[in-house]
């Protein structure tokens, strides 16, 4: 279990948190009287690990005056997990039910996905009463080769120089890279992190079978001793297209929280999407300046 929690930081928000810091021109607002509370909905992200290890992070909707720009990530965290479920998997092995962990995080242990095989999520919470997703596993993709090293450019900024390559299989395909700073405290503080970059491919671009690449990544304030961790993921169309819309848009903390209520999903009677793509991740240490 020890290993399932030092691991964990190192792969769940490859798929769940992502986002980039937005300012932005908000006027007054106007006093409006007898509107009806929305009902809150469950809210699902999930993320598979190489290991067969399953997290599933849910989070309840919330509306534009219970939090702000300026509130506290962790404290709309606490606020808005969902932390009163059963959550269960099924799939043609039977059912494993997941792990209560804290802060809205439910995690499985080795539980047997197979890429191909159809799995259906259900949680069962108390509040906020039962929602259901299905999805099939994604093949796994590997990278052929991988690297990644702090580089200071023409205006004294450092920077994260990342090159990978990777055979990109005969059929229809999409993927996902991402580039996590991780930080040396709990994995909680790495779940909420936005410091996450992600690049989105569309394999109709690609040249030839083979398809490498040399991405800089100068929106975070990387320095010597960083880890950054580098994944690779093969993705379902459906959930590339929802990534893409997340992507295309700059997020603050408070907004990424929100934003699932405008996306497509899967998830019946909520919000978000379940999705399995276990991904290949490598880390990378930042021990001296090219």
């Amino acid at each position: 279990m020890e290993k399932f929690f030092s691991g964990l930081c190192f792969r769940i928000t490859c798929s769940l948190l992502l986002g980039l810091w937005l300012t932005a021109c908000v006027p007054d607002p106007l006093e409006v009287e007898d509107i009806p509370a929305v009902k809150p909905e469950i809210v699902v992200s999930t993320q598979l690990t190489p290991d067969n290890s399953i997290v599933i992070w849910l989070t309840r909707t919330f509306g534009a005056l219970e939090a702000s720009e300026d509130s506290d990530p962790e404290e709309v965290l606490r606020q808005i997990a969902v932390a009163d479920a059963l959550v269960t998997i099924t799939g043609p092995a039977g059912t494993d039910t997941l792990k209560n962990l804290e802060s809205g995080l439910y995690g499985g242990l080795s539980i047997p996905f197979s890429a191909g095989e159809t799995y259906e999520l259900r949680v069962e919470s108390e509040s906020l009463g039962v929602v259901t997703a299905t999805t099939t596993v994604q093949e796994q993709v590997s990278f052929e080769a991988v690297a990644a090293e702090l580089n200071v450019n023409m205006y004294d900024d450092t920077l994260a120089e990342v090159s990978y390559s990777f055979l990109d299989p005969a059929q229809k395909n999409y993927y996902m890279i991402n580039v996590q700073h991780l930080t040396a405290e709990d994995f909680i503080r790495n779940a909420i992190s936005p410091n996450t970059f992600t690049l989105l491919l569309d394999d109709a671009s690609f040249k030839e079978s083979r398809h490498s690449e040399e991405i800089d990544i100068s929106e975070y304030n990387y320095g010597l001793g960083d880890t950054v961790a580098v994944s690779l993921s093969s993705i379902s169309a459906d959930y590339y297209e929802f990534m893409k819309l997340r992507t295309d848009q700059q997020l603050d903390f408070i907004q990424f929280l929100s934003e699932p209520l405008n996306y497509p999903s899967n998830v019946m009677g909520g919000k978000g999407f379940f999705h399995l793509s276990a991904p290949d991740t490598r880390t990378f240490i930042f021990r001296k300046v090219k």
